[in-house]
């Protein structure tokens, strides 16, 4: 993942971690189990959190086995956050057609970085699905819907070096594509975890 939408990717998941953590999620004994606890109850915050605790290595050694069958559960429950973070794990193993597909379920869910990080996989050099226009267009959309001003304005420069190498052609069509994706997600609200 390039530096740029790896940080983006670190901000939303920091942002997502915190409105999705349960209660406690230090790494006291007590609290591993109390997580473990309601993850095996089938509470789908619990499954994210103590996942992505397992995926980084926090609070104990990493176990991708289990992180990722924490977070395919709490994925199966339309936890954006969790499909989102399913969809980062493919892209970083470079199954970016796959993560796409993980991005947009997410963005169908409402949840922010969803539409960026289509628009950033699309605009990744080195990305087997690379297409400027796409990315151009997933990243208007997440610009609109943006409501954090830096987020914004760093959504806002991405795109604009997108739009610097497109032909004029081209970026009639990404304007194009924008459209019909801002009118395909106008319904769909910004998740909340407070929902």
């Amino acid at each position: 993942m390039n530096p740029p939408a790896l940080l983006l990717a670190l901000i939303a998941a920091a942002s997502s971690a915190t409105q999705a953590s349960p209660t406690n999620t230090s790494c006291t004994p007590e609290a591993i189990a109390a997580l473990e606890a309601a993850a095996s109850k089938g509470d789908f915050r619990a499954q994210f959190w103590r996942g992505t605790q397992l995926e980084i290595g926090e609070c104990g050694p990493k176990d991708l086995e289990r992180a990722n069958s924490l977070l395919r559960q709490s994925a199966s429950q339309s936890f954006p956050p969790a499909v989102h973070v399913l969809g980062v794990i493919l892209r970083r193993e470079g199954k970016d057609t796959e993560a796409i597909k993980y991005f947009e379920q997410s963005a169908q869910l409402g949840y922010q970085a969803g539409f960026a990080d289509i628009g950033f996989t699309y605009g990744q050099g080195d990305s087997p699905v690379r297409n400027a226009v796409l990315s151009y267009a997933w990243l208007t959309v997440a610009i609109a819907r943006e409501a954090n001003a830096p987020l914004r304005a760093y959504l806002e420069s991405s795109r604009a070096k997108v739009a610097r190498a497109l032909p004029e052609s081209d970026l009639a069509k990404a304007e194009y594509f924008a459209a019909g994706l801002r009118e395909k997600f106008s319904s769909v609200p910004v998740w909340s975890d407070k929902q």
